[in-house]
């Protein structure tokens, strides 16, 4: 199953790998990254340049937005339906440590090999102090806000940001903290314009950096702190910058990345920053460094490395791909969408004739152009029957979506289908 998906991936025209997350380990040769929407996660053991595809459980939810790692043995990764993966021997074999924490986790961090934590939606968050054989469910006070970014300095001491792209709504911008290991949290601030808050670094209890953006312009929002977060001071950004999603320090340097192939640069703990020269055009959602040298950042269709501190980045060698099961490829599923573009409605048409495999294997969804998931549909059609199914232009809480381009993707155990739908009002 899984040659077949990264194939259609691959070939001219289809759905792009949307790499959401990514980490590299101490000994600067081996990492990770994970796709969001797919089940893929690629690993390397020679410092990036090439990356081998590895198995995942069947029953995963196989859509990831992050990993993390300790070192080339353990490492984690968090998703949808708030699904967390570890695996203890350098990703041969992956298990399940937990599920439904969230409706998703988005970022997940460890400080050592005992204690980590994945922030979520709906105000939730996961923690653990044993690797991850228990993770305690925790709700915060603030059921609206989307955790995206979460940093500790120790054992006790850790801050949350939220914000929720692509929304179009004030207030979700959100600064937390905990000081009892992320049992309870006090609000620290909380933005009443369009700012998002995607991640944040903690150097010690005091000194720490928010990055994020503004929706209404894609201008990046940079905060600094030197109080442990009770005031907040903005820090210019560079020109030609936009929107970040995720920022890393390697002692006093740091770099950020975001919308646009947006790569900047800071050497004085996050004072001041510059631009560096990135190859990439889409959205950049991770970022990791182990030493003032070595990095990788991922995004949309792209993974990133550099070994001189971001001077220059480069794209891997290869990112492996089966293409010998070109031909055994055999067309099993029929997707359409009508009116397209489309104002007020549109109607999606699907055929399944294959008959071997359930209607719980398949899922339907739509995401927008830098990958995110916007809606899911339930399939109770059956084996070898049309269904149309029609979308309003909503989200999955039923709120519109702006206009512009979407994507109509159906993956089922043997195929995936992808369809762009234009939005417009």
């Amino acid at each position: 199953m899984k040659y077949i998906l990264i194939f259609l991936i691959l070939i001219p025209g289809a759905f792009a790998l949307n790499f959401h997350g990514c980490t590299l380990a101490s000994d600067n040769i081996n990492g990770w990254v994970v796709c969001l929407d797919t089940a893929l996660i690629f690993h390397t053991t020679d410092g990036g340049d090439t990356w081998l595809l590895q198995d995942v459980p069947v029953d995963s939810a196989k859509r990831f937005f992050d990993v993390t790692c300790v070192d080339q043995y353990l490492a984690w990764t968090c998703g949808i339906l708030g699904e967390i993966l570890h695996t203890d021997n350098g990703g041969l074999d992956w298990y399940q440590q937990v599920i439904g924490f969230s409706k998703y986790g988005t970022r997940i961090e460890f400080i050592d090999e005992y204690h980590g934590w994945a922030a979520g939606g709906d105000g939730a968050l996961a923690m653990t102090t044993d690797g991850g054989g228990f993770w305690e469910q925790i709700f915060t006070n603030w059921a609206a806000n989307e955790y995206y970014g979460i940093s500790f300095v120790n054992q006790w001491d850790g801050w949350m940001v939220a914000g929720y792209p692509d929304s179009m709504l004030t207030g979700q911008g959100f600064i937390v903290r905990s000081i009892d290991g992320g049992l309870t949290w006090d609000s620290l601030y909380q933005s009443l314009t369009y700012e998002d808050f995607f991640d944040v670094y903690f150097f010690n209890v005091f000194d720490g950096i928010i990055v994020g953006g503004d929706e209404a312009d894609t201008s990046v929002i940079i905060l600094k702190t030197t109080d442990g977060g009770l005031s907040w001071n903005p820090i210019s950004a560079p020109a030609n910058s936009y929107y970040l999603r995720a920022v890393d320090f390697a002692g006093d340097e740091g770099w950020a990345v975001g919308r646009f192939g947006t790569i900047i640069h800071t050497t004085d703990g996050g004072n001041s920053w510059v631009s560096q020269t990135s190859p990439a055009t889409n959205t950049l959602f991770d970022v990791d460094f182990t030493d003032n040298l070595h990095g990788i950042a991922c995004g949309y269709d792209i993974v990133l490395l550099t070994t001189d501190g971001g001077q220059n980045w480069y794209e891997p060698t290869s990112i492996e791909s089966i293409e010998e099961h070109q031909n055994t490829e055999v067309e099993t599923t029929n997707l359409s969408v009508y009116p397209n573009p489309f104002r007020q409605m549109t109607e999606i048409t699907l055929k399944m004739i294959d008959d071997r495999w359930k209607m719980e294997d398949a899922s339907l969804n739509i995401y927008d152009a830098s990958g995110r998931l916007i809606k899911e549909f339930n399939l109770q059609f059956k084996i070898c029957n049309l269904q149309s199914i029609k979308w309003s232009g909503t989200d999955q809480l039923d709120r519109p979506v702006p206009p512009g381009v979407y994507f109509v993707k159906l993956v089922t155990p043997t195929q995936v289908k992808t369809e762009k739908v234009i939005l417009v009002k």
